[in-house]
């Protein structure tokens, strides 16, 4: 986790002995990788390669203030974060514009 960007919960137990959060875990604002370099990934199933749900935060639209106030808006942007999030292979849980909080499901990174 990181305090007010965004945090991941790895499904099912997880032996963290020897992962190098720094190098492995990417977490900026709008952005999560896991195992930026490809070739450092493990099989899926194993070390962080596996079951998560993501929650970031400040994922604000565009123009903000104005979508806050339409809520026709708000439910196209919302439709918008769920295409791109199934785009990537992820699973949309949620998106909310007045918290800037957006949630979704991965099978493995």
């Amino acid at each position: 986790e990181r305090p007010g960007v965004g945090k991941i919960t790895f499904h099912g137990e997880t032996d963290c002995t020897g992962i190098d959060f720094e190098r492995i875990v990417r977490l900026e604002v709008g952005e999560v990788l896991v195992y930026p370099e490809s070739a450092q990934k493990p099989p899926v199933g194993t070390d962080l390669n596996k079951p998560a749900t993501v929650i970031m935060y400040q994922c604000w639209p565009p123009n903000g203030s104005k979508w806050l106030q339409d809520t026709k808006a708000q439910e196209r942007y919302k439709k918008k974060i769920q295409q791109m999030t199934e785009d990537k292979q992820a699973k949309f849980i949620d998106y909310d514009c007045s918290t800037g909080i957006w949630q979704f499901s991965v099978d493995h990174f």
